[in-house]
């Protein structure tokens, strides 16, 4: 996607006065790693402002100092950019947070409302930023355990630090601004429930249409070479499978995944059918389908088809079992075997596939984000089915309040025909 506001020309920057202090201050940061690479595309966006990056690059210097202890000091960051959905802060900072010792699982837990595993202050420090993210101020509770171990110094610094990653993810989100084309390996930044669900900032959800059966269409117009001819819902004899569909368009199931805010479509990592890819390590996998989105969160399809005997009970064990082992169903060696297989049919390499989708990361990155996912339990999961009872709705909707991070929807793909044209129109449960 094109930026709304071009980075100035790295040579035109480097002579800037703005330029050269960056020079100077990228020599010391970081232990000069980054000396040999070009400025990076946030100054250079700002640069555009002749006398806002003078403004700003002070105290962008003086928050990467060491007031605050580089751990502490990259969580804050991390999470902040979890928080904001600042996609080129995470992709920067996962580098810097492992460059200062954080492993790739805590920069995974980072991204988690979940508390486990971190020190009671480090848990406060993350909370601290969930608070200013939703808040804009801190509570009394985290207040004092902030200043059992932080002066008033740090904690000021906490504030300042926290608030300039929060204005530069403003810059950066709404400038468009890409992850600079030198980093070899840029992290694929999770999503945030919390975006979509709750937070006086945060995004409103948005309706989905035909979240409920009372608004059901059951008429379609058609227009077509020959005028305007009504379809209604109708069967087919015998009717193309529904995984066949979906395998062929899996973007009738991206309304319910949100995979629009990701801007890129779902990629098929594996079909679960026992002639495309048996299984000899003794690993079962009861979902139909396992798809993904460019940001590696993984995407379960459980299909019911026409011909079944519908049994909800069984299908949401299934979900309930996803929620709590998707980790143990999907181990990384399987998760390549799977995107390899998958490449392979369509005659290209997995990196290929990537590349093909549009998704700026390498296969070994792309794999390791989705199992991070899957052990954070950060995952989707969606029964497909051509009409659902009407008790199954309500359960629908209670399990995906109670799974969060794992989110849970149904959808109803539907058949209408006018005798000679048909169309398949999902309608979402949620």
């Amino acid at each position: 996607m094109r930026p709304r506001i071009d980075p100035q020309d790295a040579d035109d920057f480097a002579v800037t006065p703005a330029g050269q202090v960056y020079l100077q201050e990228v020599s010391r940061s970081l232990n000069g790693i980054l000396a040999d690479r070009p400025p990076p595309n946030v100054h250079r966006t700002i640069a555009n402002h002749p006398t806002l990056l003078p403004a700003m690059q002070p105290l962008m210097s003086h928050v990467a100092g060491d007031i605050l202890p580089p751990r502490e000091r990259e969580l804050i960051i991390l999470r902040t950019a979890w928080r904001s959905q600042a996609s080129y802060v995470w992709a920067h900072h996962h580098a810097a947070g492992l460059f200062v010792g954080l492993t790739e699982t805590e920069i995974a837990r980072a991204a988690s409302e979940d508390a486990t595993g971190w020190t009671p202050f480090e848990a406060a420090l993350l909370k601290a930023v969930d608070e200013l993210h939703t808040k804009s101020t801190i509570s009394d509770s985290v207040w004092k355990q902030l200043a059992e171990q932080y002066s008033e110094e740090q904690i000021l610094e906490l504030l300042a630090l926290a608030g300039t990653y929060k204005t530069l993810a403003f810059i950066l989100n709404s400038c468009l601004v890409p992850v600079d084309t030198w980093m070899e390996r840029p992290a694929l930044l999770p999503a945030d429930p919390g975006q979509l669900t709750s937070g006086r900032h945060a995004r409103p959800r948005e309706s989905l249409p035909g979240s409920g059966a009372e608004t059901w269409n059951r008429r379609i117009v058609l227009q077509n070479d020959t005028g305007l001819s009504q379809l209604t819902p109708s069967a087919a004899h015998p009717e193309p499978p529904l995984h066949e569909i979906l395998v062929r368009y899996p973007d009738l199931i991206s309304t319910a995944t949100q995979a629009r805010e990701a801007g890129s479509p779902l990629l098929l990592i594996r079909r679960n059918s026992s002639d495309v890819m048996p299984d000899t390590d003794g690993y079962s996998f009861s979902a139909t389908h396992l798809f993904t989105d460019s940001t590696g969160v993984p995407i379960l399809a459980e299909v019911v088809e026409p011909h079944d005997t519908w049994n909800a009970h069984s299908a949401l064990s299934k979900i309930l079992d996803y929620a709590g082992s998707g980790a143990r169903h999907w181990p990384l060696h399987i998760l390549q075997r799977s995107l390899e297989y998958t490449a392979q049919l369509q005659d290209t390499t997995a990196d290929g596939l990537l590349a093909e989708m549009g998704y700026p990361v390498d296969q070994g990155s792309f794999l390791r984000t989705i199992e991070a996912n899957l052990a954070l339990g950060r995952l989707r999961m969606v029964i497909v089915a051509s009409q659902f009872p009407p008790e199954f709705n309500r359960v629908i909707s209670f399990l995906g309040q109670q799974l969060r991070p794992a989110e849970v929807y149904g959808v109803e793909l539907r058949r209408f025909s006018d005798g000679s044209q048909a169309a398949y129109i999902p309608r979402v449960v949620t």
